[in-house]
């Protein structure tokens, strides 16, 4: 009996923060139910995904790289690059004409997350300082490739990415993507790794961990994150944007502490980052039918990232 105690008292210390995010989304959405009478109805909450889809993914791969005590600024210009170039690249005649497209986004986000954890890692830089840096050189690459907003995407592409499975294809890949992401950060021994180096970079190098193979990996991992971001938005806009990015960084650092990820590294968990997602895109759309201006929207999302750190702390403290 004493050890079901035990266990139970483990499991709500590891997971009491996931546990009660997913509360308070539950809680958000009734809230806002009351206000809209279709909001639990299949329609809206299967738009609902498809608008948290490409910010899902870059929160989660924002979360793999906080777990290293990292953090990646660049996410949303990589969103943005992969963008461009997917519509830049893609052939419109061709029947797998956008096959090579997809191919070449994909890889530009390993060449993105690749630069990035080479620099941090063998230069022995701040991951904040690198990120910001590179975040205004995939930026200019982005508006050299495509100057302004246009181009075509190719029909297949867009039917099947937004409409396939009976428009459930970015549900399905949403729940794929999270639940590699939450095995590799809480089921492997990499996801080890990258938590002992969150936690003590130096400890975990002395107990031969391969430090500078972690973070490349962490970094590669999230930009790939970005790049299928990148790729999904590319087939819902029809057309690429060099800016479409922008905000994405901030959006998925705001997502990942909310959903119980430390900024100081080793704690979190992607589950967490899921809550974290859908309470950041449950609450702008409220503001936007609202009316709201999008200046009260960027003082919200400052707020409520000071917010989520201050609770991190108090948690952290007790």
């Amino acid at each position: 009996m004493i050890k079901k105690n035990d266990n139970k008292m483990h499991f709500w210390q590891r997971n009491s923060h996931t546990v009660l995010i997913f509360a308070f989304l539950a809680v958000l959405m009734i809230i806002v139910s009351l206000f809209s009478d279709s909001f639990f109805t299949e329609r809206n909450l299967k738009n609902l995904v498809l608008s948290a889809f490409p910010l899902l993914m870059v929160a989660l791969g924002q979360t793999l790289v906080l777990l290293t005590g990292g953090i990646d600024l660049s996410l949303g210009a990589i969103v943005s690059l992969t963008n461009v170039s997917c519509v830049t690249l893609m052939n419109t005649e061709s029947s797998v004409g956008w096959i090579p497209a997809l191919a070449a986004a994909v890889l530009i986000g390993v060449l993105c997350g690749g630069l990035n954890g080479l620099i941090i890692s063998k230069g022995r830089l701040a991951p904040i300082i690198v990120t910001l840096a590179t975040t205004t050189i995939f930026e200019g690459i982005a508006l050299f490739v495509m100057s302004s907003p246009g181009g075509r995407v190719h029909s297949g592409f867009r039917q099947f990415f937004i409409r396939g499975i009976n428009g459930y294809f970015p549900l399905i890949v949403s729940i794929v993507v999270v639940l590699l992401v939450r095995m590799i950060s809480n089921q492997s021994a990499y996801g080890r790794h990258l938590r002992s180096l969150g936690g003590n970079e130096t400890a975990a190098y002395s107990t031969g961990i391969k430090v500078d193979r972690v973070k490349l990996i962490a970094y590669i991992l999230a930009a790939v994150l970005a790049a299928l971001a990148g790729i999904y938005l590319t087939a819902r806009m029809n057309s690429g944007d060099a800016t479409v990015g922008k905000n994405y960084s901030m959006n998925a650092i705001t997502s990942s502490v909310v959903g119980g990820t430390a900024m100081t590294g080793a704690i979190g968990d992607p589950l967490g980052t899921v809550a974290g997602v859908f309470i950041v895109t449950i609450i702008n759309n409220m503001l936007n039918l609202l009316g709201a201006s999008s200046f009260y929207q960027f003082i919200y999302q400052g707020g409520i990232l000071i917010a989520a750190l201050s609770l991190s702390a108090l948690r952290r403290q007790k």
